[in-house]
């Protein structure tokens, strides 16, 4: 289970959102964490939360939640740097999640450490791991939706033009616009091109 959970925020309205909900969280939370700041270089600064959790083996729990936030100007260094796709973004394990599902995770965070004091360290970290493996999932399946659209339209476009220039070749003929040699010619290309042939 994920004992470590980074997120990553720029200037952006969502990354806004993000962090004033860190921030929300860190400051219902700062009795029983420990927190420190430091920046970095080139222009990023980082937050890191050290939360006791309390444990059903006897043993207190910490999960680590990192905050990283740069400029504006220096977004597209930190998402080269961390291999982000978009900011914002959280990775919980090997699993990077951006926009409103980084906020999403934020905002689970938040509850799950506030609202019920009594959670444990297993039933949060669980809780953690079900949804980064379930938005995961989601994110695979969008990914193979978009490589079928990607794939097929192309084809299937084609071959819908070829047949729509069939058709219209049929009604000039019909109606004696075309001579039936340049008939026979332009009909074979087309059906040549639908591999009728």
């Amino acid at each position: 289970m994920p004992r470590k959970i980074v997120f990553y925020a720029s200037e952006d309205d969502l990354s806004n959102k993000l962090i004033k909900i860190l921030n929300g969280l860190i400051s219902e939370i700062k009795s029983t964490a420990k927190i420190s700041s430091k920046d970095m270089w080139p222009a990023f600064a980082t937050t890191i939360v050290k939360i006791l959790l309390p444990s059903t083996l006897g043993v207190r729990e910490e999960l680590e939640c990192e905050i990283w936030t740069s400029p504006k100007n220096y977004e597209e260094v930190l998402k080269t740097k961390f291999g982000l796709a978009g900011i914002p973004a959280v990775k919980i394990g090997e699993n990077i999640f951006v926009g409103e599902n980084a906020v999403g995770i934020a905002s689970d965070l938040h509850t799950l450490l506030t609202s019920n004091k009594y959670a444990t360290a297993e039933q949060i970290l669980y809780h953690l791991a079900t949804t980064a493996k379930s938005l995961a999932e989601t994110q695979m399946k969008e990914t193979e939706k978009e490589i079928e659209l990607k794939e097929t339209p192309v084809t299937s476009v084609f071959r819908q033009t070829i047949s729509e220039k069939l058709s219209s070749l049929e009604k000039l003929y019909r109606e004696k616009k075309i001579d039936e040699e340049t008939y026979k010619k332009m009909k074979k290309t087309y059906e040549e091109l639908l591999g009728r042939t």
